[in-house]
């Protein structure tokens, strides 16, 4: 009964570890940083949100985390597009540029590398 009990909580502290570890979620606003720019160009919400496609808003109809992709309703019907998002928070979006999540190690080190200050200001 002890061993069961002890396999147990072991496998309990073993799943709460990976979850926590493994947050592949791709929700957050996404940053176009580099020495001419550090812009807002996607912001992706549980389900939704928008991307900018040479300064037009389109609207993202669906989220797909486990596969990592964005479909995007565009002026030519849905698109689907693939976001390879690094463990350390970078991605291409679905108009071919490097960007950066809000908060993570490679926005950080991109807003330093190009001299900003934070997301967003000049």
């Amino acid at each position: 009964m002890k061993r069961k009990l002890v396999g147990f909580i072991v496998l309990a502290l073993s799943t709460i570890i990976l979850v926590a570890c493994s947050n592949d979620s791709l929700e957050g606003e996404y940053y176009w940083i580099n020495e001419y720019r550090n812009d807002l160009e996607m912001t992706i919400t549980s389900n939704a949100g928008s991307v900018d496609f040479d300064g037009k808003d389109y609207a993202i109809v669906k989220v797909d985390n486990e596969n990592k992709q964005i479909t995007v309703s565009t002026d030519y019907g849905n698109r689907t597009f693939n976001m390879k998002l690094t463990k350390e928070g970078k991605a291409v979006s679905p108009s071919d540029h490097i960007v950066y999540k809000k908060g993570s190690k490679a926005c950080e080190e991109a807003l330093k590398k190009y001299g900003y200050k934070e997301v967003g200001k000049e």
